[in-house]
């Protein structure tokens, strides 16, 4: 794979960088900061990236299971997030070779529906099961944000193992 960026040829990924990376975002997920507004979902962020960069390796099915573990730490009617999730990895799978050729700030824009999808989906469920809105919880559109801000720091971090050095080696081939 190429990094667009800065014209590198990128490593291969190991998948247990990607599945560490995944379970570190649900750690950071689950700690007990609370449910507000600006509080990033750091799975989401993750689950994107990884459907974008690496779609073999995460998918539709693990979006889904990831989202039902979410589900279960909210308390929140189950599937709500399971659905969500996954519909945002199918939508990150489909738009990933557009999305690659960008930079990270022009991805972090195009990404932004997704972050807003994922966000107000519950508050949407929630509205058609009950028909009561819960104005608060549209403070999501904030939360949508700073992931979006958030996406060039996760783009540099999670591509980091994959960088090739930039002092060449002539011992070394490739």
């Amino acid at each position: 794979m190429i990094d667009f960026q800065s014209g590198y040829i990128l490593r291969p990924v190991s998948a247990v960088f990607i599945y560490f990376s995944l379970f570190c975002a649900l750690l950071l997920n689950l700690l007990p900061i609370g449910n507000y507004g600006w509080v990033p979902d750091w799975l989401i962020i993750c689950i994107i990236f990884w459907n974008i960069h690496q779609h073999r390796y995460v998918g539709v099915i693990i979006a889904f299971i990831l989202g039902l573990l979410m589900d279960v730490h909210n308390s929140d009617l189950l599937g709500i997030n399971a659905f969500s999730y996954s519909l945002v990895a199918y939508f990150a799978i489909s738009w990933h070779r557009r999305i690659v050729a960008l930079t990270a700030f022009t991805q972090a824009m195009h990404l932004l529906p997704i972050f807003l999808l994922v966000s107000l989906f519950p508050v949407l469920a929630h509205w058609f099961l009950s028909g009561e809105v819960y104005w608060w919880a549209l403070t999501g559109a904030i939360q949508a944000l700073i992931e979006a801000m958030l996406w060039p720091l996760a783009t540099r971090i999670l591509l980091s193992p994959q960088r090739r050095p930039i002092d060449v080696d002539h011992n070394r081939p490739l």
